[in-house]
């Protein structure tokens, strides 16, 4: 009776942890839903090129097609649940015919081979600095540290998204990306979808490092 008492014991107990080791853990997600538009929402749509067209288009479907799609480190399908930022971006790009690297890193050196990117120093406050005068629908952002040369400090891409143009009803710019707090109009959400295009303020932790044209879709006339 003893040693029937002591294995049932030590199977309740084992059970236990078992059941305290495969339980899943879930990140607790504290901002809602992105926003959404539509391509007729934005400003001069149908003057862009039919492949930029084609692009935001997808873009702005992959959101529409998921009931939501919330920030996942690692994440670059729906069938993951949802995006990282670069996996976001590697998917809308793919479903374009395009073959980007995975990471938003890769991402900013793919531009840069192709000589496809636009460097913005640090002194642009606004969308009005004449750095941004060649920023197109479509064009790829990255924000991240800036490097040092005296110090041998290497610059660090943080975030990519992409630029979807000038909303009609308010014209004010705006980006698809999967993120966890940046905001919309006011309102911080979680996840893949549509978000306010500003740069950083004086003083943040990171940078707008610059922007460019996806390698495979055509460039538009320099300003």
């Amino acid at each position: 009776m003893r040693q029937f008492t002591i294995c049932y014991t030590w199977l309740c107990v084992s059970l236990f942890v078992i059941a305290q080791t495969v339980e899943p853990t879930v990140a607790k997600i504290t901002n809602g839903k992105p926003a959404l538009i539509a391509t007729a929402e934005l400003a001069d749509f149908d003057s862009l090129p039919a492949d930029r067209r084609e692009l935001i288009a997808g873009a702005i479907a992959t959101a529409r097609e998921s009931p939501w799609l919330p920030y996942s480190a690692r994440g670059a399908s729906p069938a993951d649940g949802g995006f990282d930022c670069s996996g976001a971006m590697y998917f809308v790009l793919r479903r374009a015919g395009l073959d980007p690297p995975r990471t938003a890193a890769g991402q900013l050196q793919w531009l840069k081979q192709n000589d496809h990117f636009h460097a913005v120093p640090s002194s642009a406050m606004n969308l009005n600095h004449p750095s941004l005068a060649n920023l197109h629908p479509g064009d790829l952002l990255f924000w991240g540290k800036r490097g040092s040369a005296d110090k041998g400090a290497k610059e660090e891409i943080t975030h990519v998204a992409m630029f979807l143009g000038i909303e009609k009803k308010d014209k004010l710019a705006v980006m698809i990306n999967s993120t966890d707090g940046r905001s919309y109009r006011g309102s911080k959400a979680n996840g893949y979808g549509i978000y306010d295009f500003r740069l950083p303020s004086a003083g943040a932790k990171v940078s707008f490092i610059g922007y460019g044209t996806p390698h495979g879709i055509a460039k538009m006339a320099y300003r």
